[in-house]
């Protein structure tokens, strides 16, 4: 029997420029990878720093341009290598939308918000890799401290998995 579960992975980031290796072991009964998806969350600040919002740096950068759209904001970026044939088989971001709210029709009476449009639901990003690896390797760099040298937060690693239940009906 099949089955989906996921293996999650945190690192905290607290050096602007920091790039970090790690890796995440995988059970011994994985058929495929069937997914990745990321995530973050901003920490409090340590002692002797503080951690500008990202959101106060993107309101001063484009104040003065008059940019109805404005760039998203680039946290940092994720490899992710398998040791058999996949190689590096993900790589990807951990960004802000800072559009999130541009056309926000919430102040309409006839409109109601739902999970996809303010509840930030997300999917993962289909991969498709053999499981035939037991650990992957990964690597992670912050860019976010390009602009800001104080950095705290929460990186969230999630892998989806398809694993192969052993039957135990006895007939």
């Amino acid at each position: 029997m099949m089955r989906e579960q996921v293996i999650s992975t945190s690192l905290s980031i607290q050096k602007a420029g920091q790039a970090k290796h790690f890796q995440i072991k995988l059970p011994k009964n994985t058929k495929h990878i069937i997914g990745i998806e990321l995530g973050g969350r901003w920490l409090a600040p340590t002692k002797n720093t503080s951690v500008i919002p990202p959101k106060e740096i993107i309101k001063v950068r484009f104040a003065e341009s008059g940019l109805k759209f404005k760039r998203d904001l680039l946290i940092g970026e994720l490899k992710l290598q398998s040791c058999e044939e996949a190689n590096i088989f993900y790589s990807g971001h951990l960004q802000i939308d800072n559009n999130a709210a541009y056309c926000d029709f919430s102040g309409n009476t006839y409109w109601t918000a739902t999970a996809f449009t303010h509840q930030s639901s997300s999917f993962e990003e289909r991969v498709v890799v053999d499981g035939r690896s037991t650990i992957l390797h990964g690597i992670y760099k912050d860019r976010y401290g390009e602009n800001n040298p104080a950095v705290n937060y929460l990186l969230n690693v999630y892998v989806w998995i398809e694993i192969i239940e052993p039957n135990t009906n006895k007939r």
